[in-house]
């Protein structure tokens, strides 16, 4: 999966699953993050919190530039 920056030429590469994650406690898939931050050193931060149990954590997604293709 390809992530756009605000520049089209730019493109950065996931290095860990996309996918939405489970809670910890009950395993209920959470579908929307409750807050996304961006690190300038290519990481993703994502803070959960679950709607059957309250649980709260926060899953990080790290990135890599892209190598350019011939």
């Amino acid at each position: 999966m390809n992530l756009h920056s605000a520049s089209a030429s730019t493109r950065v590469v996931a290095t860990e699953d996309l996918s939405r994650p489970n809670c910890p406690i009950c395993g209920n898939v959470l579908l929307i993050a409750e807050d996304s931050r961006f690190n300038v050193r290519g990481r993703i931060d994502h803070a959960w919190s679950c709607d059957d149990c309250g649980t709260e954590f926060v899953t990080s997604i790290r990135l890599r530039r892209r190598q350019p293709t011939a």
